[in-house]
């Protein structure tokens, strides 16, 4: 699915905090949430401590974001199988309700999986969203687990 709006995918910078937060907000308020006073601080401010996980935004010409995606890299022990490598495990994935249906998901994820190849990853680990089946096969990824789904890069 291709989107017809104008937008660019970038990995997103420090300076992005507020933005990631929002569309964080966004997705609490949406499944019925409380939100508490001082989330959107609190969370910008944990995100930019967290070295670790790398982020993406999608965002209009005018800067406004319409979603984001999160991976982490998590360091695989070698096997008598496979050698030493890593596992990339996606924790959020967000598209606004305004821009959803548009592949702006499946654009976030794609650059998330072409990042994660040319970083020697060997597989990318996802929740399972049901509303999220299409897009999964879509990517490539196996057939979803109760509450997971990965995908093996080659």
């Amino acid at each position: 699915m291709e989107t017809t709006r104008a937008l660019r995918v970038r990995e997103a910078a420090p300076t992005d905090a507020f933005s990631v937060a929002a569309l964080h907000l966004q997705d609490d308020r949406e499944r019925g949430r409380a939100v508490p006073a001082g989330y959107l601080d609190t969370l910008a401010d944990a995100w930019l401590r967290d070295r670790s996980r790398r982020t993406w935004l999608a965002e209009e010409p005018s800067g406004r974001p319409l979603g984001t995606v999160h991976g982490s890299r998590v360091p695989l022990l070698p096997t008598v199988r496979e050698p030493a490598g890593a596992r990339l495990d996606v924790d959020f994935l967000y598209v606004t309700a305004d821009a959803r249906g548009e592949g702006i998901g499946e654009r976030l994820l794609r650059t998330l999986l072409d990042r994660a190849r040319a970083d020697g990853v060997r597989t990318v680990r996802m929740p399972a969203a049901p509303a999220a089946r299409a897009l999964y096969t879509r990517l490539g990824f196996a057939p979803p687990a109760e509450r997971v789904v990965e995908l093996v890069l080659g």
